[in-house]
């Protein structure tokens, strides 16, 4: 932004507002019921699993997996045991074959 018109300032903030003002009607989508079984459909849909097996052959993609996975893990009601397990076989498959 290394224009100083005012002109071009105001409409750039007014550009920021409306991406947040969307943002929070996505969110708000999302965390919806109908949101959430919207997006349960398409994830079951082969479309939906073509999109996330595309993803999570990424290295973001691996990463996001990671995070939900623990997440999830600890969400759950499982023996301390298995946890860990699941947990240290992730992380083992994260570092590079030697």
């Amino acid at each position: 932004m290394g224009n100083s018109d005012p002109h071009c300032s105001g409409i750039w903030s007014q550009v920021m507002v409306q991406l947040d003002c969307m943002q929070g009607m996505i969110a708000g989508y999302i965390a919806s019921p109908k949101g959430q079984e919207t997006i349960r459909n398409y994830l079951a849909s082969p479309e939906g699993k073509k999109t996330l097996d595309t993803y999570l052959s990424t290295p973001e993609g691996q990463e996001m997996a990671r995070l939900v996975l623990s997440r999830a893990l600890e969400g759950l009601t499982l023996p301390a045991e298995v946890k860990g397990k699941v947990l240290a076989a992730v992380e083992e498959k994260k570092r590079p074959a030697s």
